[in-house]
């Protein structure tokens, strides 16, 4: 190159580097201005968020208990459902067989019982040896007698019809506590001066609608009656309406908080993606916690039914029936953790995150420029999701929540069905783009665009040297919805590709 041409070069270069040191001093003074209360309002947005997380998780075993109580309280099926089945175990049969006979026996000595019978016998007037003989028949009678009872009542309770009975008498309880709690029963549940007592006409009124319903026209006759009758005192009504409004209200409404105050913590962080992480946390150990608590309280069952001379078998099936649904709610909102801490760690910027979000792309474009030569051609309509990536994605995450919030109550498999779902149809999706910085190369292409590469290095200089503003207020949004965080991390390996040497 003639000493002229290089001469050019070298000033050109040394004015661009002046130039550079300009715009990185006016950057550092811009910096300097905006730093402090960049932090400032930075730190706050860490606290409040924090915070937000660290009471949703102390709310998360809350809400889970609430919600179970809420639903046994207000769900007269979901009632019976968990109480009905108790009566079917063997262990509960024994239980309730055995506490049957010992009322029983309380009542009625059966040794008494038989004696008095064999006493008027002998009374008859039968002979000596008659009566000596009856007497040894006695005590044999009378535990034939107790045996008898007890085959009776064991057949009673194991029997298809006592668990009719049982379900009913369930179902017959709650409504009574229904009634009594929220005054929802017609006006059955009154309060008066006298106490609280059962609106008979509002009994005789449904009789007489019912009789009528059946064809029975006479029971238009019977007159419409307004009593009362006192049932008790009712000092504890209102505490029970109280209680009942409260549990029934917190159940509804705590979980939404919990939710809530999560995606607030998620929403106003500066880092989105730790505090997705955080509250994926969060949610993992508040329900773990919730679940180890249970297992304790099944240990301590135990020990109460030892004190309390009961069967701890009989009484460890009841508690796990009781305890059996919110154990699975809080197993389930667990593994719901872990997935979301995977995904925060995912949008992170740690190396392993980086590399498999790289790795990701690099096959996702790879699979797009294999269908594109293929002849696959998705039009404007691969074009908008390809520049519109990051509202697909979220509007994805988005109808996934909706999914898993229908079906409630959920379980393991529900989860892993709406993940495996949406992972599949955000794939396809990634496939069906058309991004305008990936260009499909033809057999007609290389030659002109190797040569046009070639002509255009051979007057270009890229000056390495680059001047990075960092704003300490800026939140990584795109990555929180999954934005290509892969594409900006293999930028600079992209930059150093594209350096050409000045031709000498």
């Amino acid at each position: 190159m003639p000493a002229t041409a290089d001469d050019d070069l070298q000033a050109q270069l040394e004015a661009l580097r002046a130039e550079n040191e300009s715009l990185r001093a006016q950057t550092a003074v811009v910096a300097d201005g905006t730093a402090p209360a960049a932090r400032k309002a930075g730190r706050w947005r860490a606290v409040v968020s924090a915070l937000c997380i660290v009471i949703a998780a102390i709310l998360v075993p809350v809400s889970i208990v609430g919600a179970w109580a809420r639903v046994q309280l207000v769900d007269e099926d979901a009632f019976v459902n968990t109480l009905a089945p108790l009566v079917d175990d063997p262990a509960v049969q024994d239980l309730i067989i055995d506490e049957t006979m010992a009322g029983i026996t309380a009542q009625v000595d059966f040794d008494q019982l038989t004696a008095n019978v064999f006493d008027g016998i002998a009374d008859l007037g039968l002979p000596p040896r008659a009566v000596q003989a009856l007497g040894l028949l006695q005590a044999p009678a009378a535990d034939g007698l107790e045996n008898l009872v007890n085959q009776t009542v064991t057949r009673v309770v194991e029997s298809d019809a006592f668990s009719d009975v049982w379900a009913t008498a369930t179902r017959a309880a709650h409504r009574a506590l229904t009634t009594a709690a929220t005054s929802d029963g017609g006006g059955l549940v009154v309060k008066t001066d006298d106490g609280v007592g059962i609106q008979l006409g509002a009994v005789v009124e449904r009789v007489k609608q019912n009789l009528v319903d059946r064809g029975l026209g006479v029971a238009q006759l019977i007159p419409t009656i307004d009593k009362v009758i006192i049932i008790g005192e009712g000092n504890n009504l209102a505490a029970i309406r109280t209680g009942y409004a409260i549990a029934a209200t917190m159940g509804l409404w705590l979980p939404v908080i919990t939710l809530a105050l999560f995606g607030l913590g998620i929403l106003i962080a500066r880092r989105r993606s730790t505090a997705i992480l955080g509250t994926g946390l969060a949610l993992a150990i508040g329900s773990a916690t919730l679940a180890a608590s249970l297992s304790i309280g099944s240990t301590a069952v135990g020990i109460v039914a030892g004190d309390l001379d009961l069967s701890p078998t009989a009484l460890d099936v009841i508690y796990q029936q009781l305890v059996g649904a919110m154990t699975q709610t809080a197993l389930v909102t667990m593994l719901l953790g872990v997935l979301v801490a995977v995904i925060g760690w995912l949008m992170g910027g740690s190396r392993p995150a980086l590399g498999v979000r790289s790795a990701t792309e690099g096959v996702n474009a790879s699979a797009r420029r294999q269908l594109a030569e293929r002849g696959l051609d998705t039009g404007a309509f691969g074009t908008w999701i390809g520049r519109h990536r990051v509202l697909v994605r979220t509007g994805i995450a988005v109808l996934a929540v909706l999914w898993l919030f229908a079906m409630r109550p959920l379980s393991i498999g529900d989860i892993l069905l709406v993940l495996v779902v949406a992972l599949l149809v955000g794939w396809i999706l990634e496939l069906l783009q058309r991004r305008d910085d990936e260009v499909v190369v033809t057999d007609a292409e290389p030659t002109a665009v190797a040569t046009d590469a070639e002509e255009a290095g051979a007057d270009t200089l890229v000056i390495a040297d680059t001047v990075v503003v960092e704003d300490a207020d800026a939140t990584d949004t795109e990555v929180l919805v999954g934005a290509d965080t892969a594409d900006a991390a293999t930028t600079p390996a992209a930059a150093s590709a594209a350096k050409k040497t000045p031709k000498r």
